[in-house]
C-alpha cells in the first residue's frame, strides 16, 4: 500500500487527493474558506482554490488548481463558488466526479460537472446550525434565520 503524500500541517497534498473540495471568488474572502475547510475535514477532502482566490490573497498557492497551480484528479471534486474559466478547468477536468455549487446558472463550469446546485454556496455547504457555530453571517453576508422570515 502506498501512502499519500501529506503537507506539514498533515493534509494530503491536492496532487494526491481522492476528494478535494475547491473555492474560487464565491467564497467572499479568506473567512468562507472556513466552510470548504470545515467540509473537506467532515469527508476526508483537501481544499484548493482557484486563481481567483489565491491571487486575491484568500489561499496559499500551493492550494491553487489550475493551468498555472495543480493538475488534479481525483475520484471527487467539489468547485464552490468556481466560475469554471478555462485555466481552472485544466487543472481539474480528469476528475471522476465533479460537483459544481455556484449561483450563476450560466458558469461555465456546470458545462464540465456531472452534477451542479445552483444556488448560494453557504446555504448548501454548511450543516444545520453551522452558520452560527462558524460566525460567518456578519463575516460574509449571509441572511440570518431571523432576516429570512
Amino acid at each position: 500500500m502506498i501512502d499519500a503524500v501529506k503537507d506539514s500541517g498533515g493534509k494530503v497534498d491536492l496532487t494526491e487527493a481522492d476528494k478535494i473540495v475547491s473555492g474560487g471568488r464565491g467564497m467572499k474572502g479568506p473567512e468562507g474558506f472556513k466552510v470548504l475547510e470545515d467540509l473537506a475535514d467532515a469527508i476526508g477532502a483537501s481544499v484548493g482554490a482557484s486563481r481567483s482566490a489565491v491571487d486575491a490573497g484568500w489561499r496559499p498557492h500551493h492550494d491553487q488548481v489550475g493551468q498555472t497551480g495543480k493538475v488534479v484528479s481525483p475520484n471527487l471534486y467539489i468547485a464552490c463558488g468556481i466560475s469554471g474559466a478555462i485555466q481552472h478547468l485544466a487543472g481539474m477536468s480528469t476528475a471522476k466526479v465533479i460537483v459544481a455549487i455556484n449561483k450563476d446558472p450560466e458558469a461555465p463550469i456546470f458545462q464540465k460537472a456531472d452534477y451542479g446546485v445552483v444556488d448560494d454556496l453557504f446555504k448548501v455547504v454548511l450543516l444545520d446550525g453551522g452558520r452560527e457555530e462558524a460566525g460567518l453571517e456578519s463575516q460574509i453576508g449571509i441572511p440570518s434565520e431571523d432576516t429570512e422570515k
